[in-house]
């Protein structure tokens, strides 16, 4: 019941690429989120497949989780997998002190990372870690796709955050 109320709530606030103005989350959202076709998989699984091709980077850092790691590596096969330090990393299980501990790690926040969180909305728990995270001195950018979200650490930006339907 939750998870269909925020759903709802979404859908009233949220915007597509047209009440975005920010360039660099125009960007991300136009040649990223939005590129067809999708990847077979859930739609945060897509979002992180196509934010990988979209960024390149080295290093991915996926926690615990074998099956995304089998899929990341079948799709993008020179990637290096990493336990931190990454320029992407997907949290599809986490808590309020595994993301404290990362954002108070200098190595893990690095101006042009990406970090995925996975399924904000599932429960009460996780979209009060999603919020708190959206709050957090370092974030400067975050983008609400329901089903996921991404937080970036963009030090020449203002702090902002949008509600994308995708």
């Amino acid at each position: 019941m939750f998870r269909l109320l925020q759903h709802l709530k979404f859908l009233l606030t949220a915007t597509n690429q047209h009440g975005v103005h920010s360039p660099f989350i125009f960007s991300y959202i136009t040649k990223c989120v939005y590129v067809k076709p999708g990847y077979p998989y859930s739609k945060s699984v897509d979002v992180l497949l196509k934010s990988i091709a979209y960024f390149e980077p080295k290093k991915v850092c996926l926690i615990d989780n074998r099956q995304l790691e089998k899929t990341v590596r079948r799709h993008f096969p020179k990637i290096e997998l990493s336990e931190g330090g990454s320029e992407v990393s997907f949290f599809s299980e986490y808590s309020q002190e595994l993301l404290d501990t990362l954002l108070s790690e200098e190595k893990n926040i690095q101006n042009d990372c990406l970090l995925l969180l996975d399924d904000i909305y599932s429960s009460k728990e996780k979209n009060r870690i999603w919020n708190s995270t959206k709050k957090h001195r370092k974030v400067s950018v975050t983008v609400d796709m329901f089903y996921c979200g991404a937080v970036f650490f963009r030090q020449e930006q203002a702090k902002e955050h949008f509600k994308i339907r995708i």
